[in-house]
């Protein structure tokens, strides 16, 4: 074999060698940069979703449905002789009143009053005020889901079942006067 015919089929094995390394797939330093560029792009978003007020974790939103106190069913009376009426048997624990649970969420720039979760009788009203922090305004409110209009409070009037109330602000539109016409006083 002369030195040209060897340099020819080192020629060859190298081609070889790299085709078989293209057939493998992609190189592993290349995928694990698009992995942690993928992962690092996911958590900015995530980041930015929360600073906006569009992404907002809160506690304790499941949605609980109140359970209805058991039926209880006397069985019928047979009626017994007797010269005397009897009269009804009370009972000695007092009936306990309906109550339902309203969660008031505030997102960031703003409080509420009150705030939190607060148990409520059936069939009684609840007034929600907004309260924005300095630069902010009240952009949006839901009442279990559903947009409402944007203001700076939220009446329920006969609460008749569990409820969440969120509210979310934004920056404020400061409208600025026009400039003063200055005028030099004359000397």
């Amino acid at each position: 074999m002369t030195p040209s015919e060897g340099r020819k089929d080192n020629t060859e094995n190298m081609s070889n060698n790299n085709n078989r390394n293209k057939k493998k797939g992609m190189n592993p330093r290349t995928k694990a940069f698009i992995t942690g560029a993928t992962f690092i792009f996911a958590i900015l978003v995530i980041i930015l979703c929360i600073m906006s007020g569009a992404l907002t974790f809160k506690a304790n939103t499941a949605k609980t449905t109140p359970t209805p106190p058991p039926t209880v069913t006397a069985p019928a009376a047979t009626p017994t002789p007797s010269a005397t009426a009897t009269a009804p048997v009370q009972s000695s624990e007092p009936s306990k009143p309906v109550t339902y649970n309203v969660t008031v969420f505030a997102g960031h720039g703003g409080t509420t009053d009150p705030q939190g979760t607060m148990t409520v009788n059936a069939g009684d009203d609840i007034t929600v005020h907004f309260i924005p922090d300095n630069g902010f305004a009240v952009s949006t409110i839901t009442v279990n889901g559903e947009l409402v209009d944007a203001a700076e409070s939220y009446t329920v009037t006969n609460v008749s079942d569990n409820m969440t109330i969120d509210v979310s602000f934004d920056t404020a539109v400061v409208e600025t006067p026009p400039p003063a016409d200055v005028t030099q006083p004359a000397q």
